[in-house]
């Protein structure tokens, strides 16, 4: 833990002469994102980077059973990554990665909200056998 807490802490210290170092080297596209206002030097690049773990979870599980599905919670995530698609387009910097996350939690969650609807809402009430005697 003491060695992580050194590393990390050292490419805390050296990240700004990282940047300035890359941005000043001309790579072409190295140098562009290096630069960047919503570059991998700020929180900006590592927020939605980690909320795709979140989001690539939920597209690995599309065929979860309906009955696994939580409405609420599924119902908060849909409509967190509609608003937020949008939000992540007003704020400066622009931030992409950020709307490009946000539009794949809201077609994942979306996908399986519209599972649970229809097990739950749409198919209950055309089955013959759900009807009580």
């Amino acid at each position: 833990a003491a060695v992580a807490g050194v590393a990390g802490a050292g490419a805390i210290a050296g990240a700004p002469f990282l940047r300035t170092a890359l941005t000043n080297a001309n790579l072409g596209v190295v140098s562009k994102v290096a630069a960047a206002d919503a570059g991998p030097f700020t929180v900006h690049f590592w927020a939605p980077m980690s909320k795709w773990m979140i989001s690539g979870a939920s597209f690995f599980d599309l065929h979860r059973p309906t009955d696994q599905i939580s409405l609420p919670q599924y119902t908060a995530l849909t409509f967190t990554g509609l608003f937020f698609s949008r939000y992540a387009l007003l704020v400066a910097p622009i931030n992409y990665t950020l709307c490009s996350v946000n539009i794949a939690l809201f077609g994942s969650s979306a996908w399986h909200l519209g599972r649970k609807i229809k097990a739950d809402y749409i198919d209950d009430k055309q089955d013959p056998s759900n009807k009580p005697e």
